[in-house]
């Protein structure tokens, strides 16, 4: 064997060395504080895998979905919880992928979280809930409500993605991004360097909280482990999202809606006004509760105010 070939080999060799090393750390590093409880939740066994959720308080039951994302969980509602179950039987779950629930190695689809919802519903619920969700997880809850009109009572959106984005689909580009992604171990390096508390911090600041002051270092290192719960395997529900897989057009199923369906829209994310608008444009019968001082999130960033809106509009 020639030296240099020796050589380029020895040089690959450690650099895979150390790109498991750094994924290992990763993986002990994430979940070292422990933030994602178990102790007052259960498991629902799915098909594809096992997904964790709470149960608390009485009354009429309520389903919360947080947003699609391999950083969330339903620690997203943790502010909410406690206020809403006064009133309501609130059930939270970790979406396959996310959290503390499973995250298999499979193509995470819009249907596949429409399956998981109607399950979840009929097996464990079993009653007809209320349901609030958040930004992409919007998608799914509207066409489970337009495959079965009888699943949910009213509807809550937070924010709900853009119908422009649902409507991008996979390409040779995007389903590339995906391949890597999935990767062993390089791609589980990419998603790890994708998923560091620096990168989490400047989503919450660009994205997820308009006021920076309210920020909650717990709740960004709550989203810092849920990313990497599970050995960072929450990189095959990212690579879905970023090549487009989990993007389905809703549109058909907002105009044969006749729920009474209400989205709370905040006012500082740029053009959700237009967002919001398109929904309205497809069902006039979607009420509209504009928002202030909050971005994508304000469960998180103002939710006594979030907590006081659904309230109102559960015991209309």
């Amino acid at each position: 064997m020639k030296k240099s070939t020796k050589r380029l080999l020895t040089l690959t060799a450690a650099a895979v060395a150390g790109i498991y090393a750094y994924n290992r750390f990763v993986d002990s590093n994430a979940t070292r504080k422990n933030l994602l409880k178990i102790d007052d939740g259960h498991y629902y066994k799915w098909k594809e895998g096992n997904i964790f959720y709470t149960k608390q308080g009485k009354g009429t039951p309520l389903l919360l979905v947080h947003d699609t994302d391999s950083r969330s969980s339903g620690e997203e509602w943790s502010k909410l919880n406690k206020k809403l179950a006064k009133s309501h039987t609130v059930y939270t779950i970790d979406l396959l992928g996310c959290g503390r629930s499973d995250k298999p190695s499979i193509q995470y689809t819009n249907y596949m979280y429409v399956q998981i919802i109607t399950a979840f519903i009929k097996d464990v619920i079993k009653d007809t809930p209320d349901v609030a969700a958040t930004n992409l997880s919007a998608a799914p809850v509207l066409m489970a409500s337009a495959l079965n009109k009888d699943l949910f009572n009213k509807i809550i959106l937070i924010n709900p993605v853009s119908l422009q984005q649902l409507k991008q689909v996979p390409d040779k580009t995007s389903k590339f991004k995906q391949d890597i992604i999935n990767l062993p171990i390089i791609g589980t390096f990419i998603y790890n360097k994708l998923m560091t508390p620096l990168k989490i911090d400047f989503v919450f600041r660009k994205k997820y909280i308009s006021r920076s002051q309210l920020i909650s270092t717990k709740v960004e290192d709550t989203y810092y482990e849920s990313a990497h719960t599970g050995h960072s395997k929450g990189k095959y529900l990212y690579s879905c999202i970023l090549s487009n897989f989990i993007n389905i057009n809703i549109s058909h199923a907002i105009q044969k809606l006749d729920k009474p369906v209400y989205i709370i829209a905040s006012t500082e994310i740029k053009n959700n006004l237009d967002v919001i608008n398109n929904y309205h444009t497809l069902n006039s019968n979607f009420d509209v509760i504009h928002i202030a001082n909050a971005k994508l999130y304000p469960q998180l960033e103002i939710p006594e105010k979030t907590a006081s809106i659904i309230n109102k509009i559960l015991v209309k």
